[in-house]
């Protein structure tokens, strides 16, 4: 029993408030486009950042990195966050079902069939991550910081090595997915090692599959209904089976998703990125009740990106600065690249913090020469 109470604070903290957390992001879209799947999405992202950008200060202006005080101040945040996003949706039309739970037509056979063919797959997926512990070198180190953090309270204050105490390393210490999931250990009751290892797959895995879901969505826009309704399923039957069979390499997305999950690399390149082009084919449509929103998803976005890993960043800017400037040129959007370029604000701030902690003189340099 207390095991089975452990798992439901489990899908509590790594589920249910991420998905609440998505009502603020979708409140911005008419009530006819408020789909789950935008709320999950919208979600993840918003804790993500909130986690981020509060766990950076904490870190950084605090001794020893005060880890019950950032999960005082982001749980605070979040429930704010998530009120606001009740409200607004209350007050704004409220939003759809997820389609399994609404009254739909009798799909055709084969559509069916595919279906039933990702869920599958899906649970195949997930009963292997559970019951199969794969290793991995890094596990030395990320593993390490979340089983420290959860065990003394500091943040990146301890070599995983050695054990010894060290100066805050930068490089590793500006990506908080580490101290994210060491919060969610701890608001569940369950050692760190075990919600890494075996839970958080449980999670990141459907969410990976919703974010290209939603993106094989924007794809097969336009397509007639009869054809779009097997296409869906059948574009996520292959996605699922490159994701099983994807382990050519160690350096391959599939191989991080299922053998390195709760790794911010597997988040970037299995999330944050699908994110940006499904982001990007939103603003090349050009819907006018969707502009708000679509900003507001890349301002989060941009903060997000710096919580998988350090150079995310980098990546993301670059890939909307450079896509925006090939939109403007094409369909004639002289503002875009301006407005793209605002909501890269945070990833600018992100990477100006990060040389600053990893090399002082680079800050020297920027600034002329001069000493401050």
């Amino acid at each position: 029993m207390n095991a089975l109470i452990k798992f439901v604070m489990f899908l509590i903290a790594a589920g249910v408030l991420p998905v609440l957390s998505g009502l603020l992001p979708v409140s911005l879209l008419p009530a006819d486009k408020r789909r789950f799947p935008l709320i999950v999405l919208g979600g993840y992202l918003s804790v993500f950042a909130l986690f981020e950008w509060i766990g950076l200060p904490v870190l950084i202006w605090t001794a020893s990195g005060d880890f019950s005080l950032l999960v005082r101040l982001f749980i605070c945040a979040d429930l704010i966050w998530i009120a606001a996003g009740i409200l607004r949706c209350r007050k704004t039309g409220g939003i759809r079902l997820p389609e399994i739970l609404r009254k739909r037509k009798i799909q055709d056979a084969d559509a069916a069939f595919c279906w039933l063919i990702f869920a599958a797959l899906l649970g195949f997926e997930l009963v292997m991550s559970y019951t199969h512990a794969s290793f991995d070198g890094d596990d030395a180190y990320y593993v390490a910081q979340t089983l420290q953090t959860w065990q003394t309270g500091t943040m990146y204050y301890y070599v995983p090595y050695t054990g010894f105490t060290t100066v805050l390393d930068g490089r590793h210490a500006m990506a908080m997915m580490p101290m994210w999931i060491a919060c969610v250990a701890k608001l569940c009751g369950t050692h760190s090692t075990i919600v890494t290892h075996s839970m958080m797959p449980l999670v990141l895995i459907p969410l990976t599959d919703i974010a290209f879901y939603q993106a094989a969505v924007e794809l097969t826009r336009g397509q007639k209904p009869e054809r779009r309704s097997y296409q869906l399923p059948a574009m996520m039957v292959i996605i699922t089976v490159l994701q099983i069979f994807g382990n050519t390499s160690i350096y391959t997305p599939e191989t991080f998703l299922l053998m390195r999950t709760w790794q911010g690399k597997s988040l970037f390149a299995n999330f944050i990125l699908p994110l940006v082009f499904l982001l990007l084919f939103r603003t090349v449509r050009d819907a006018e009740d969707e502009k708000v929103w679509c900003f507001f998803m890349l301002v989060l976005l941009n903060l997000a990106a710096g919580f998988s890993t350090s150079l995310a960043p980098v990546l993301v800017t670059g890939v909307l600065l450079l896509a925006s400037v090939m939109i403007a040129i094409i369909r004639k959007r002289r503002r875009l690249p301006l407005a793209v370029l605002l909501t890269c604000i945070p990833c600018m701030l992100y990477l100006v913090l990060l040389l600053r902690m990893m090399y002082p003189g680079a800050v020297w340099f920027l600034r002329g020469g001069r000493l401050p």
